[in-house]
């Protein structure tokens, strides 16, 4: 077998290597999902419940438990989350950039600059 230059027993180790790393999986965020968001938040201000559950971002109103928006969030590394969310109230698409500190709060700033920060709520 010649492959671009490469004979023999290279060019067999060269094609196995590509078509074994088309069978691995993309490395999974241990911070996405339940490994470690998933759950439930309360806001320093404000009267609601943030809920992260596999990748799924809803808020709950504090006085009736009813959604009030939903959205999804991705943890782009250990330390940093993105939000975005519509509101089942205005209708309006929103999103934050968050800082995980550590792990139970995180501090966020909305698309339009607005910061706010969110804690774990420990059971």
């Amino acid at each position: 077998m010649r492959l671009a230059g490469i004979t023999g027993a290279g060019a067999v180790l060269l094609v196995a290597a590509v078509v074994l790393s088309g069978c691995q999986k993309d490395k999974i965020n241990p911070t996405a999902g339940g490994g470690g968001l998933a759950g439930d938040w309360r806001p320093d201000q404000g009267n609601y419940t943030a809920r992260f559950e596999n990748g799924a971002f809803t808020t709950l109103a504090g006085d009736t438990g009813n959604v009030i928006s939903q959205g999804g969030y991705i943890a782009v590394s250990e330390k940093k989350v993105d939000l975005n969310w519509t509101s089942n109230v205005t209708n309006t698409q929103n999103n934050a950039s968050c800082e995980r500190p550590d792990l139970d709060t995180l501090n966020c700033t909305d698309g339009g600059g607005k910061p706010f920060v969110l804690r774990r709520i420990v059971s």
